[in-house]
């Protein structure tokens, strides 16, 4: 397998509608979408950005500079030679391997489609043929709850994610509200890390009559000493591992912080580690639920070949407004009685309008 080229084209577009969490304010759909082309076989990736796209296509071209005119054995001997230069450099966690994750993707979209295989033929022996799937996220801030959880039934999916972190007695009051509506569907609450120790401690005492599926990231990411303190004696399932990466979940899991880790593809260091955090829940007995946001329908598709390869409580499905799910790319499935299909055709399973990416790229 050779890598003939490697383009990154960073991606924002205002958002039509306010999305306001406990830690943020979101204006604007972006990313960076990756494309790389491998004996004449072009694929598709995608990096995480929550700061400038530009920065991350930067680091793309750069790091990708080393894999091309050069033959490697699959993507994950050229991610093995990037990482090993991101270690050298100290370089392990944040935009590097988000651009890290980016590359890998489009390498295995690419490796995939060689094989004239779904990416979950080459991930599995056996790979299920659908995966369960869940909304995320519904926001105060978008309009009203009943309307947000009428848009999640319709589309088929199994529950929802809400976007809370303001106050814990204002959460319950949203999480009540959403679970009285939706009924016994699948519920997930994200605080996006807002609350201290003091307040986390008292959101789970309101919330443990709420049936909740979990809580996510109710505290800083890296407050390990934090999760180890909440975890005890707390009558709530915790969740986290959205901004983890790829040397995070061994010691996370080591420590017992979490019963639920939830890696982004195009953040954690790409499908290889995706997969990876996946088998280390089974084998750890915890629940495994790839995090998807407002990320492009690539992370998606990427995640759900993922999820088919390894048990899985369910892939986050965005089913409200957002061009980079739904004008990107087409042989996405449709969720149906909460469950997705795994796309079956080689490779992701997409087909990228070029037109879009080109228009849209800034």
């Amino acid at each position: 397998m050779k890598v003939e080229a490697v383009d990154a084209f960073p991606i924002r577009l205002k958002a039509k509608e306010s999305l306001r969490g406990g830690t943020f304010t979101y204006s604007h759909y972006q990313t960076v979408l990756v494309r790389a082309v491998c004996d004449g076989v072009e694929g598709w990736g995608e990096a995480m950005t929550r700061a400038d796209p530009r920065a991350t296509a930067i680091l793309v071209k750069q790091m990708s500079k080393q894999l091309i005119k050069k033959p490697i054995s699959g993507p994950s001997a050229a991610w093995s030679t990037i990482w090993t230069d991101l270690r050298v450099r100290g370089h392990t966690r944040g935009t590097d391997v988000e651009a890290l994750s980016g590359i890998e993707i489009a390498l295995f979209d690419c490796h995939a489609r060689l094989a004239s295989k779904p990416l979950s033929k080459v991930l599995s022996r056996r790979p299920a043929e659908k995966v369960g799937c869940y909304a995320g996220s519904l926001f105060e801030s978008r309009g009203p709850l009943d309307e947000q959880v009428e848009v999640v039934k319709e589309s088929g999916l199994a529950g929802a994610k809400v976007k809370i972190g303001f106050d814990p007695t204002e959460d319950a009051r949203i999480l009540k509200r959403v679970r009285d509506q939706m009924g016994r569907g699948m519920l997930v609450a994200d605080a996006n890390g807002a609350y201290d120790l003091g307040a986390a401690k008292k959101a789970c005492g309101l919330f443990a009559d709420l049936n909740l599926d979990w809580l996510e990231e109710p505290l800083l990411s890296d407050d390990w000493e934090g999760y180890e303190k909440l975890r005890l004696r707390n009558p709530v399932k915790l969740g986290a591992g959205e901004s983890w990466f790829a040397g995070d979940f061994d010691e996370t899991t080591s420590r017992n912080l979490v019963q639920v880790l939830e890696p982004s593809v195009s953040r954690c260091g790409g499908i290889g580690t995706e997969l990876l955090v996946g088998r280390l829940a089974a084998q750890k007995r915890l629940g495994f639920s790839p995090m998807t946001g407002m990320n492009s329908a690539i992370s998606l598709a990427a995640s759900v070949h993922v999820a088919s390869a390894v048990p899985c409580l369910g892939v986050e499905f965005n089913p409200f407004s957002n061009p980079l799910q739904t004008e990107l790319a087409t042989g996405l499935p449709k969720p149906k009685s909460g469950t997705i299909d795994v796309p079956r055709k080689p490779g992701l399973g997409l087909e990228v309008d070029l037109r879009f990416v080109r228009r849209n790229s800034d």
